[in-house]
């Protein structure tokens, strides 16, 4: 996961955007009041929602 000031973030959006996408890497936005973000593309978060939801579904 590569940490990502939120300046070059807004910059540099599609490259970052696209490396998400297209190589599967995740990004920690860094904010200078310390609410950081994660970027990540919609497959690997779907990913982790079926992971959740099926986790759940083995425990109820």
């Amino acid at each position: 996961m590569e940490v990502v000031p939120s300046g070059n973030f807004l910059e540099e959006f599609t490259i970052i955007a696209d490396r998400a996408n297209e190589e599967k890497e995740r990004f920690i936005i860094q904010r200078k009041n310390g609410r950081n973000v994660v970027l990540l593309s919609m497959d690997d978060f779907n990913e982790m929602q079926r992971r959740i939801y099926e986790a759940q579904r083995q425990e109820g």
